[in-house]
């Protein structure tokens, strides 16, 4: 307490107090009112502001944002009702087919060859027939062929085969995409099964052949011109746009030029004009469909108006004010009207008070006598107190009897239930006792037995007694007190146990005076393992420091001088023995110091126990512990390595990544050369550019070669990098990957030079650029965000420290620390091993002596390395 107050306050001071208090807390509540009005109004006030200014400066660029990111999901869903019209087209076009067949059984096959090929030519598709048994195609020949030249490019017979088995492999009803990369084009097959004669047929549609960037073309255009988007478009290869003026047809670029603007959207236009690269800096207005280099884009002029905002403010600044006034006004009103009923409850109270304090002095005398009872109450409180109504075999038990067993008030009401409580082995005795109080032979109870509690086990107690007899001479009430015992019986319990255990044991317990001699006052028979007697011992025949070997002697004697001197409550020694074989053993030894009533240390009690195996095997244990380290080295080497190989192919799926776009645009490039071969405004210099590109696209997939290869190689010395060009290296050769899945990596970093293992550290990376991506696409199939991972990597004194976060959720804290533990995974057997950050770990924390650690945050987790610099 900060102070102690003894006054004693009478009813007359309480009066007064009501009287003020509740007056000067009215003022303090108006004050604090008014001073939290008005700092919440300024805040909402310079909130409103701030507002304002971001509607004008900051919605217009988001607003655009937002219109890009509907459009493409727009067009997203008209590409896909564009196949899920031809998938439909091929099942009906397969399903009247087939009802033709059956109707017929393939006979007059010239027939049925004239009604499938006016099937062809009025739905624009190409139709198969063969038969399961034998492979034999009926018709449709050249749709199998081109299937076969586009999977396997080989002419075989066989390859023709394998594609027949696999389309029947399928089952009834499949469909199927066969896509051409190459090409850029898309087929959609549709098979079904028949049967005719007891013989299987397979009946398939083909759709003809289709463009991709045709098809996106068109679900662009188609989107523009359904008047819900106001957007442009612009084809990087033909160089034309289409609705840049609002007007909804296509314009070349070089005729835009002539009347070129000084607004972005001609800043956009003039970048892909001269380059097909992507540039970052439109992003939040335009989308560039790298595949197929399409560019679409909101029409940006930008303007705003500077002198829109300074009426609204002084608006919102009048309005203000004015709310402020019309608060203090009420919070005066509503203080004032607490004052007057106030004024009349403190009226109410004198004349309550002033009743009351007649009646308290009247009941003053009445409390002394109920005060000295409750003090009696207290008193007996320590024991469980309980009563016994004989006549309706009703018991009450007091609230300290409950809680020593744990039961509540209703659960145990009866004398019946309370005896079925009691050990088995107890109740005769019990019941013995009770016979002789039936009987009114005796009228007092003490007796020892077990009682079970609530959690069904048995406590020991003690009850004391009284029966009481009413006016007819016949058994009325018992009055009973029970003390908990438990404690007690068990520790005797366990001290008979502990007795019985050391005379036979393998341990030696003693008791020695604190003399000169150390005389043995106790020791148990447990000496025998080291070939002595009790009795040697008890008749002083042999002394406590004769077992000790004499070169241990002084050190025993040092380890007691020192304890009594320092005043420790206990030591330990370890020396060596001679047994009565005159053999050399190894004990170790604890010894408590016990202290008689005037505190001086009369006698050490402790034991002995025989470690000599212990001693003899600990250097063998050291020298296997070596070599076990030495081959868990080598076996974290090889998993290091084994776990590099196994994300080779997931590396080759990067590379392919990587490399498509390159191809792609080499492609365009001599397509665009083959195209202006003869036009005489394509300057040579304007072909050299192009070949530069070509050719730097070229180096860029050798590059990418390389450095695949030089991560595969096994890091067996350390070397001198920089750790944020070795991440660059890495991201460069995963970049295409994660962008393909919408995952944006940010990489913020500090130019670090270390000596380390340099491969070992991209693996260990990648492993956790693995996971992040794993749990980001899983968070993706629940729900549509933003995926993003951010890597750091800065200096913290002598230490590089690198931080991988991602928003792909929390992992359960109950299992968060067991994440590095081996073949632990919290994806489905079939898609992780949960060796990858195992692996991890042991790379940072066994081969490159660092730190991982790992922790969750705001809707994601963060990976934390720590390295030497």
């Amino acid at each position: 307490m900060l102070f102690k107050n003894d006054k004693k306050y009478s009813l007359n001071d309480i009066e007064r107090l009501y009287s003020q208090i509740p007056l000067i807390f009215i003022i303090v509540i108006a004050l604090l009112s008014s001073l939290i009005t008005f700092f919440i109004l300024d805040s909402k006030q310079s909130r409103e502001i701030d507002l304002l200014k971001q509607k004008y400066f900051l919605n217009y660029e988001f607003a655009q944002k937002e219109e890009i990111s509907r459009f493409k999901a727009y067009v997203e869903k008209k590409l896909k009702n564009r196949f899920l019209k031809e998938e439909i087209h091929l099942k009906n076009i397969t399903y009247k087919v087939v009802g033709y067949i059956q109707s017929n059984r393939l006979k007059e096959f010239d027939k049925l060859s004239t009604y499938l090929k006016n099937i062809e030519e009025t739905n624009n598709v190409n139709l198969t027939i063969f038969k399961k048994e034998n492979l034999d195609i009926l018709y449709g020949k050249q749709s199998i062929t081109y299937l076969q030249n586009l999977i396997f490019n080989y002419k075989d017979k066989k390859y023709k085969d394998l594609i027949l088995m696999y389309i029947y492999s399928q089952g009834n009803e499949n469909l199927q995409y066969w896509k051409d990369d190459i090409a850029n084009t898309v087929r959609l097959s549709f098979y079904d099964k028949v049967l005719i004669d007891d013989e299987e047929y397979y009946i398939g549609a083909l759709s003809t052949i289709n463009s991709i960037s045709m098809i996106t073309k068109n679900a662009i255009i188609d989107a523009i011109n359904s008047n819900n988007f106001d957007i442009w478009f612009y084809d990087l290869i033909s160089q034309k746009t289409y609705n840049f003026n609002k007007k909804k047809k296509y314009v070349d670029s070089n005729e835009l030029f002539k009347n070129e603007k000084d607004t972005k959207s001609y800043e956009l236009l003039k970048h892909y004009f001269t380059d097909f690269g992507y540039n970052d800096k439109f992003k939040n207005y335009s989308y560039l469909y790298k595949k197929y280099n399409f560019l679409v884009s909101t029409f940006n002029n930008n303007e705003i108006v500077e002198n829109q905002t300074k009426d609204t403010i002084a608006k919102i600044k009048k309005d203000s004010s004015n709310l402020l006034l019309k608060i203090l006004s009420y919070i005066l009103i509503g203080a004032t009207l607490l004052i007057l009923l106030t004024y009349l409850f403190i009226n109410f109270i004198k004349k309550i008070i002033t009743e009351y304090n007649d009646e308290l002095e009247n009941k003053t005398v009445s409390l002394i006598h109920w005060k000295k009872r409750f003090e009696l109450a207290i008193i007996a409180s320590n024991d469980g107190l309980w009563d016994i109504d004989f006549k309706s075999q009703k018991i009450y038990f007091s609230d300290k009897w409950l809680d020593m067993f744990g039961y509540e008030k209703d659960e145990v009401l009866t004398f019946s239930d309370w005896f079925n409580l009691i050990h088995n082995e107890d109740k005769i005795n019990v019941e013995k006792l009770f016979d002789k109080i039936f009987a009114k032979v005796d009228d007092t109870f003490i007796c020892e037995y077990r009682l079970k509690t609530k959690n069904e086990g048995f406590k020991w107690v003690l009850a004391r007694g009284k029966s009481f007899l009413d006016d007819n001479d016949e058994l009325d009430r018992m009055l009973m007190m029970s003390m908990d015992i438990d404690k007690n019986k068990r520790m005797k319990k366990e001290l008979l146990d502990i007795e019985l255990l050391v005379e036979d044991g393998k341990i030696v317990i003693f008791k020695l005076m604190n003399d000169e001699n150390l005389s043995v006052q106790y020791i148990s028979n447990s000496i025998q393992i080291f070939g002595f007697t009790k009795n040697m011992f008890e008749k002083q025949n042999m002394r406590f420091m004769d077992l000790i070997h004499k070169e241990d002697i002084a050190n025993v004697q040092v380890a007691i001088n020192a304890a009594v001197k320092k005043d420790l409550p206990h030591f330990t020694f370890t020396c060596r023995i001679v047994n009565a074989a005159n053999e050399i053993r190894w004990i170790s030894s604890r010894v408590i110091l016990i202290k008689n009533h005037t505190g001086q240390i009369s006698h050490f009690y402790g034991y002995l126990n025989d470690i000599t195996k212990i001693k003899l095997s600990e250097e063998e244990l050291k020298l296997k512990v070596e070599e076990e380290l030495i081959k868990n080295r080598e076996k974290d080497r090889i998993l290091i390595q084994q776990n590099k190989l196994a994300a080779m192919g997931e590396m080759l799926g990067n590379i392919a990544h990587q490399w498509r776009q390159p191809l792609n645009n080499v492609s365009l490039i001599l397509q665009f050369l083959r195209d202006n071969y003869k036009n005489k405004e394509v300057s040579e210099e304007k072909i050299d550019k192009f070949m530069n590109k070509a050719n730097k696209h070229i180096e860029y997939m050798s590059e990418t070669i390389d450095d695949f290869r030089n991560f595969y190689k096994p890091s067996k010395t350390q070397n001198k990098f920089f750790v944020n060009e070795s991440i660059d290296t890495l991201l460069d050769m995963v970049k295409n990957q994660y962008e393909s899945e919408n995952i944006k990596i940010n990489f913020e970093y500090e130019n670090i030079e270390i000596t380390n293992y340099e491969n070992e550290l991209k693996q260990a990376l990648l492993n956790i650029l693995n996971n992040a991506k794993d749990a980001l696409l899983s968070k993706k199939d629940i729900e549509d965000f933003d995926a993003f991972i951010n890597i750091s990597l800065y200096k913290n004194e002598e230490k590089m420290i690198l931080e991988i976060s991602n928003n792909g959720g929390n992992i359960n804290e109950e299992i968060l620390y067991k994440i590095f533990e081996p073949y632990f995974t919290t994806k489905f057997e079939t898609q992780g091993t949960g060796i990858g950050l195992y692996m991890t770990k042991s790379i940072i924390e066994t081969n490159m002596k660092g730190k991982i650690e790992v922790q969750n945050i705001i809707n994601g987790v963060k990976f934390t390395i720590t390295l030497n610099i």
